[in-house]
This record gives C-alpha cells, sequence and structure tokens, in this order.
C-alpha cells in the first residue's frame, strides 16, 4: 500500500515538509512524519544540490489529503512524483516498451514521453511544464502557500462512459431498485427591480420505475400572480437493448422539413445498432430516437486543448464544453429550428479565460452526420393524442402519429422516409444522405403535406487538401409551415482554404427571405490570421451580412489585449491576471443603441470547499456611474447559489437590479444526497451513489471527502464532504464497485470487498460502505550513541502475547506498523533470535503515533526491562 502523510497547514508546511537533501549518509535536521520516502540528493553540497520536497496537492481549488514529492532542481526545475501525481488527479495510465506513458482522461488520451521524465531511487518524477502542456492544465509550485497547485480542465473521476463491466446474468451482489427517486435538479432563478421580485423555477426528477424508469419536467412561477404549471415532459421508457417504449407525453422534432409538434401516447424504436442510434438520445427535446438532421444538429470544430467552446445562438449562450486534449469539441442536438435564418456560432475560449474569445466561428449543417453504416436500420414510430393532457396549457386537437425508417444501404448511401399526421394535417418526407468522397458529403430531402405545398432542403460539407466547403439550402413554400405562412429561402455556401495554422479564408454567399425577416442577400469575404501564438486577427460576416470583427494579443503570460465588434456592440478589452486565482479587466464597450460604457472588474476565486467566487466592478457611461457585485458559492455538495446586484448605467430607469439563483443538483438514495447531474434526455446509462460511513470510535473530526471510488478498477469520483458520492454514467450491466484504500485517512481501512453491483438505465443503485479503525505508529530505532539501528525487528504484541505486527528498521532506523485496533500493546524491539533488546507499553485510542522512538542498550546482548 502506498504510504500517505496528512497535509499540514501552509504557515507550518516549509518548517516541517521541506527536506533540503544534505549528504548522501547525513539525517534529516528533524525527523519527518514517517511514510515519506528518503531520496539521495547527490553529492553536491549547498545550494547547488536537488531538494525533495514534501508539499500539498490542491487540485482544482481543493486541498487533497495526499502529499506530493517534488523535486527541485538549482535551476527552478521542478518535477513531481508521477505515480502520485496520477492517482491525486485520477488519471489512468499505461507504460509502454519505450518507457512513454499513455494517459487517459475524460477529455482524451495523451501521451507524456519517456525522455520527459527522471528516475531517482527507483521513482519516476515528470515536469510540471511538461505535464502542464500535454494536460492542457497548470500545474505549479506555489511558494507562499507551499502547495502543488493542480488546475484541470475537467473535474477529476468524470471519466468518460466505461464499457458494461457484465451481463444481467453474471452473480449480483447489489441489485438495481425496482422503484426510486434517483435524480433530482431544481433551479430557482429571478430579479428584484425597484422592489418587486420576479422569480422562476424549474424542476427535473427522474427514477428506477418497474424494469424501466420515469423522468419528469415542469416548472413554475413563484411570485406574482403566475404559479400555473406547465408540464414539459412525463413519461416511463422501457429498454430492451434493440427496442425501446416510451409511454407518457414528450415534445418531437423528427426532422427540418416537418413541423415539431407534442405528443401524449405511445413510442416504439428498434435499430440493429443501438450503441450508435440510441447514444445520444439526450437531444434537446429528449425524444426517444435522437435525430442528427437538424440544421447543425452536431457541430464539431477544433481549439486549445483545455479551453472552453461556447454554443451561441443569436448571441445567446446554450453550452458549454471543455475541449478535448486532442484540440477537438462537439456538440450534439443543437436546438437549431428549421428554417431558422440566424446562425450558430461557437465562441473558442484558452483554459482559464473568460472574457474575450479567442475566436468566434460560425457553423453550418454536416451533412455526414446523416449517415448510417451498411447495414444499420432504424424503424421509429408513435401513436397518441395531439398535445398535453396535462396541461392545459399546451392542449391540442386530434390524434398524433408517426413512423421513421432510415437505412444504411452501403456505407455511402444512407436512405430515410417519415410520414407524421398531426391534428389531421400530413406531412411526408424522403432523402438521401451521400458519401462522394473526395466531392465531400450530401444530403438531399423533399417534403409535402396534404394541400401540395412542399419543402426541400440539401446539405454538404467537405475538405480536399488546405480547401473546403459548406452549404445549407432550406426552402418552405407558402402554407407549408403552416395555413396563412409565407414562403421562407435560407441558402448559404461557403468555400475557402487554410494556409497551414496562420491564415484561413473564405468566400461566404447568403441568400435569405421570409415573413420572419427582411431579405438578405450578400457574396462577402472571410478572413482569420494568427501569424504568431500570440496574436490573431479574424473578420466574418455575420447572418445579416454586418462584419464582426476580434483581434487577440497576448501581450505577456498573464496579460492580454483584446478587441472585438459583435452584433451590435464593440468592445476593446485588457485582462490581467493577478496571481493564479484573481484577474482585473478593464473593457470600454460602444453600444450601437445604448451609448458607451467603462468597465473596471476585480474577479476573484477563493476556492475552498464552498468554491467561492466573486466580482466587483465599477462602471460609468453616458455622464452616469454604476456598479457591479457578485459571489457565488456552493452552500453543500450539490446546491449552490449566485447574487448579483447591478446598476448599469445605459439602464439608469431600471434601478439596481438583484438577480440570483439557487441550484440544487442531487443524486437522491437511502443514504442521503450527494452532489448528482441530471441527464438532460434518454441516454442509456445509470449510475451508483451512497455513503462512506464514520466507523464506530472514530474521532468526530476525520475528514472522510476525497475519497477515491473505483468502478472497474478506475478512479470515478471522490466522496464528498461526510462521505457521500455519486458515480454517473455507467453502461447498464454489473459493475465492480471498491473503495481505493490509500485514500482513507491513515486510521482507517474498509473491511469488506468489492462489491458486484447492478445499474439499469435511468436509476441509481445505492452502494454503501463501511469502514474499520485500524490504527498504527512509527518511529525510530537508535543505538545507545544516538545513530540508527538498521534491521531491527520491532513487534506489537497483545495481551495474550500474540504477535500481532512486525517491521523491520530501515536504513535510516525508521519504522512503521499498521493496522492495529484500538486497544493497549508491548511494543518489543528484538534480535534476530527473537530476544528482547528494549520494551515499552503502547496505548491505541483515536489517532496513529508518530515519533515512537526506541533506544537500545549499550550492550545489545542483554535486555533491558520494560
Amino acid at each position: 500500500m502506498r504510504q500517505r502523510v496528512r497535509p499540514l497547514a501552509a504557515a507550518v508546511g516549509s518548517a516541517l515538509l521541506v527536506l533540503a537533501q544534505p549528504a548522501a549518509h547525513a539525517e534529516p535536521a528533524a525527523p519527518a512524519a514517517p511514510g515519506f520516502s528518503y531520496y539521495g540528493g547527490g553529492s553536491v553540497p549547498g545550494s547547488q544540490q536537488k531538494r525533495i520536497l514534501l508539499v500539498v496537492p490542491i487540485l482544482n481549488g481543493r486541498e487533497l489529503n495526499d502529499n506530493l514529492a517534488l523535486w527541485r532542481e538549482p535551476d527552478g526545475a521542478d518535477f513531481v512524483n508521477l505515480d502520485a501525481f496520477l492517482h491525486a488527479s485520477a488519471i489512468d495510465s499505461t507504460k509502454d516498451a519505450d518507457g512513454n506513458y499513455q494517459l487517459t482522461t475524460p477529455i482524451g488520451q495523451t501521451l507524456l514521453p519517456a525522455a520527459s521524465l527522471r528516475t531517482d531511487g527507483g521513482v519516476v518524477y515528470a515536469g510540471l511544464q511538461t505535464l502542464s502542456s500535454v494536460l492542457a492544465a497548470r500545474v505549479a509550485f506555489d511558494d507562499a502557500e507551499f502547495a502543488l497547485r493542480i488546475d484541470l480542465p475537467w473535474q477529476p473521476g468524470a471519466a468518460d462512459k466505461s464499457p458494461a463491466a457484465g451481463d444481467a446474468d453474471q452473480s449480483v451482489d447489489v441489485r438495481a431498485p425496482q422503484a426510486s427517486l434517483s435524480r433530482w435538479r431544481s433551479e430557482l432563478s429571478g430579479t428584484v427591480v425597484d422592489g418587486e421580485a420576479a422569480a422562476y423555477m424549474n424542476h427535473r426528477i427522474a427514477g428506477a420505475l418497474g424494469p424501466g424508469y420515469w423522468h419528469a419536467d415542469f416548472s413554475h412561477g413563484v411570485s406574482g400572480d403566475s404559479h400555473d404549471v406547465d408540464v414539459q415532459a412525463l413519461s416511463w421508457l422501457l429498454d430492451r437493448g434493440k427496442s425501446r417504449w416510451l409511454v407518457g407525453q414528450e415534445r418531437l422534432a423528427l426532422h427540418p422539413l416537418l413541423a415539431s409538434f407534442e405528443m401524449t401516447g405511445v413510442q416504439y424504436a428498434q435499430t440493429n445498432r443501438p450503441d450508435l442510434v440510441y447514444e445520444a438520445a439526450g437531444g434537446y427535446y429528449g425524444q426517444l430516437v435522437p435525430y442528427q438532421a437538424r440544421p447543425t444538429s452536431v457541430i464539431r470544430g477544433s481549439g486549445p486543448p483545455g479551453g472552453t467552446a461556447e454554443l451561441r445562438y443569436g448571441g445567446q449562450v446554450l453550452q458549454r464544453q471543455t475541449i478535448r486534449l486532442d484540440g477537438r469539441y462537439e456538440f450534439r442536438d443543437v436546438p437549431a429550428a428549421p428554417g431558422d435564418a440566424i446562425p450558430i456560432e461557437v465562441a473558442v475560449y484558452a483554459f482559464g479565460e473568460t472574457g474575450t474569445p479567442l475566436r468566434v466561428d460560425q457553423t453550418y449543417s454536416q451533412a455526414g452526420n446523416l449517415q448510417l453504416p451498411e447495414g444499420v436500420n432504424v424503424h421509429y414510430v408513435g401513436l397518441g393524442s395531439n398535445g398535453f393532457l396535462l396541461d392545459d396549457n399546451r392542449s391540442g386537437t386530434g390524434g398524433a402519429g408517426f413512423y421513421q425508417f432510415r437505412r444504411g444501404f452501403t456505407d455511402r448511401v444512407t436512405a430515410e422516409a417519415i410520414v407524421q399526421s398531426i391534428g389531421g394535417r400530413r406531412q411526408t418526407v424522403a432523402g438521401t444522405a451521400l458519401n462522394l468522397g473526395m466531392a465531400g458529403s450530401w444530403a438531399a430531402y423533399a417534403g409535402r403535406d396534404d394541400s401540395g405545398a412542399g419543402a426541400r432542403q440539401v446539405l454538404g460539407d467537405g475538405q480536399y487538401g488546405p480547401w473546403f466547403w459548406r452549404a445549407n439550402w432550406l426552402d418552405y413554400d407558402d402554407d407549408y409551415q403552416a395555413d396563412g405562412s409565407l414562403g421562407t429561402r435560407n441558402r448559404r455556401a461557403e468555400a475557402g482554404r487554410t494556409f497551414g495554422d496562420q491564415l484561413r479564408v473564405s468566400l461566404i454567399h447568403s441568400d435569405i427571405s421570409g415573413d420572419a425577416y427582411s431579405d438578405i442577400r450578400y457574396t462577402k469575404p472571410a478572413v482569420t490570421w494568427r501569424p504568431t501564438p500570440r496574436f490573431s486577427l479574424g473578420a466574418r460576416p455575420e447572418y445579416d451580412g454586418r462584419y464582426s470583427y476580434d483581434a487577440q494579443w497576448a501581450v505577456r503570460r498573464g496579460t492580454r489585449l483584446s478587441a472585438s465588434r459583435y452584433a451590435d456592440i464593440s468592445q476593446i478589452a485588457l485582462d490581467q491576471d493577478l496571481g493564479s486565482r484573481s484577474r482585473l479587466q478593464f473593457t470600454a464597450q460602444r453600444d450601437t443603441e445604448l451609448g458607451n460604457r467603462y468597465t473596471a472588474t476585480f474577479n476573484r476565486y477563493e476556492g475552498g470547499r464552498a468554491h467561492l467566487a466573486w466580482a466587483a466592478g465599477v462602471l460609468g457611461g453616458e455622464g452616469r456611474t454604476g456598479f457591479l457585485a457578485e459571489a457565488s458559492a456552493e452552500l453543500r455538495p450539490g446546491l449552490s447559489a449566485r447574487l448579483t446586484a447591478l446598476r448599469d448605467p445605459l439602464h439608469a430607469s431600471d434601478g439596481t437590479v438583484i438577480g440570483f439563483s439557487i441550484v440544487a443538483d442531487f443524486a437522491v438514495t437511502g443514504a442521503g444526497l450527494a452532489r448528482g447531474g441530471v441527464n438532460q434526455g434518454y441516454e442509456r446509462e445509470g449510475g451508483v451513489s451512497g455513503i462512506v460511513e464514520r466507523p464506530a470510535g472514530a474521532r468526530a473530526d476525520f475528514d472522510l471527502s476525497g475519497i477515491p471510488v473505483l468502478v472497474d478498477g478506475h478512479v470515478r469520483t471522490r466522496t464528498e464532504e461526510g462521505g457521500h458520492y455519486h458515480v454517473q454514467n455507467l453502461d447498464p450491466g454489473v459493475h465492480r464497485v471498491e473503495l481505493d484504500n490509500e485514500g482513507l485517512p491513515i486510521e482507517l481501512a474498509v473491511h469488506e470487498a468489492p462489491r458486484r453491483v447492478e445499474v439499469r438505465a435511468g436509476s441509481l443503485t445505492r452502494v454503501d460502505f463501511g469502514l474499520e479503525l485500524r490504527l498504527g505508529l512509527a518511529g525510530q530505532v537508535r543505538g545507545a550513541d544516538g545513530k540508527p539501528a538498521v534491521d531491527i525487528d520491532v513487534l506489537v504484541v497483545d495481551a495474550t502475547g500474540a504477535i500481532r505486527a512486525r517491521a523491520r528498521s530501515n536504513t535510516n532506523g525508521y519504522y512503521r506498523l499498521d493496522g492495529l485496533p484500538p486497544g493497549t500493546y508491548a511494543l518489543r524491539a528484538v534480535d534476530r533470535l527473537e530476544r528482547t533488546l528494549v520494551e515499552t507499553s503502547l496505548t491505541l485510542g483515536e489517532r496513529f503515533l508518530f515519533g515512537r522512538e526506541l533506544v537500545l542498550p549499550a550492550d545489545p546482548n542483554r535486555s533491558s526491562p520494560p
């Protein structure tokens, strides 16, 4: 078992934990807690010698229980014990024959080359700069707090979905529940203006019921006269692998050329590739079978590893996502409405940046998303009533029904046909998606309703060498979208060329008309230029033909200048980092409708268990002044709050606007509430949740947070305050769930074997763990001359004379004994003939004991009295 030392306060860290390595055989100035490996420091004395520091790791703002060994070179280069670092960061690794390490993280895999590693005393060390680079993270030693700060662009344990560990036929220790409330998410948000409050709540709850699972979405007002409950979804789903059933009310959007609708009834789907067809079922509408033919329904792109991709629609942020280590991001089931002229955009930020994005990319439909592999087929059918029967605000007239068929005839040809009837109005769609090789991917669809009105869609995208192209042509006849509606035309195409990573140029053509907006028609160039890694320029026409501009200049580390124009706002900003947790930002904005605004804002992240963050700013504009104050914190795991106070000089009539939000997001079991993660759709996944219980007789101040929970041998999460935990995104099946002993406080141990746990889609299985109080001691054996005594056996003997533990002193005389229950013992040093050299009494109560010295008598052949 890997030895552990509990972290000490930063104030005493430098006094107790810095081990400046002396000559090879010298002793440390003061005994440190046993369990830390002492390393030789070479023969060069003084300041030219390397040092090994025992430092406290702070992972994403949270102090961990395990200390890390840090190797510091005289030239300032820092290296960390690789095995301990990966364990603390919950990163899996495999080592190849050449000594390289393949690291697996929630945002992809990366390679740590053998050439970047160092070895000392059989321990492998990795450079902090190398780790920062390959993990797209910030790993640095903080001298002020004597800590190793590890800021990862993901939450440790949020691993990708692992394959199911087995079938339901295998032996199971813990069965999934038959009925439960497994997940609960509620959000209260609102504002207070001139003393009047307006607040709104939405809820999502889900759990197991019989062989399937249920979920409900509803919302309501909590102020004024608006208290009506709006039920967005209420359904029960049965997943049988290749087939799925759903009973209840849901919103459906089967194709961009078909009207979306709400239905109460029964849905059924069948496919021979459920892993491919159902996997992305967390669509915007949450329907049983996700459909990828909505405009820009899947958006892929690239950006700085570990950074953030922010999905925007008409300037409004819809989703955020961490960019994977391979530099890619992907948004699935993007809610783009059929015929919408406003393009979806993705703002790309570097890791840790939240001000002005590095760039803003407009996106287009991608025909390749619509293709199925050869032989894959999908049948999707539904029948019921139009509207939601349980919600008067969503009631419809008549019946509703549909049938959809998709099939991959070859890897290059996919065909599709859909017919739906809503309230007596029938629409049909047929088409195909093609892979034309070097000519790219193309898809063409035609729709018709029972009155003879039609609609057409053509999608295309591709790349050949440095050349790329995209096209989206969407036309609706009069009366097709609804009776009395005017025809809509939305045609957009782009073709261009890239010149390495430095330059991208293209020509964009747009032709838009319809009753919802004025006619728009233009053909304009777009360009992105990045002559150096620190400087970039970009210009691109928006949907209405106006240009958006963006310029970024990283003046130096922690300092960035930016200028941008987007929609009606132009902005110049200066961002200055003040350490690793603070930032000062100055902005000057020009709003073509409201006027000029000048802002100075200080942002601070305090971290800790509450993840406290706050900001304060001064605003000025149009001869008036204002302010901004904001704070957010996690009140308990899964319960967070945010409060904002704003007096905007450009909205002087509003006075001071107070905004607030409280979000409760929990995994629910009989063991209590843990931080959750409610799904937005019908993913075929479940989870486990429970508590690690404090053993009888243990101190009340034992910290049960941060204990690694392993699923199928991989760390998937860590316990929260109080010992609660939640592992989500597990495939249905049987999984092996256990605790990592090495993550426990030194006095505690797991006394239960790993469990084989059944996981079912849509619900949580409760798995609790009990601990035992197992104590120990450590110290040093010295001779009568005060020098370390090497290879001396040290025994712990109980009242019956039985030996309960044995250890041998190392080259520095240190020993350590573990795994003892509370009680009174004899601590004895013996020679090789088991003759007692020295003995003393020992009482173990609540704590691990350090500094227990045994001094041998001058004559090693003569025993010392107890």
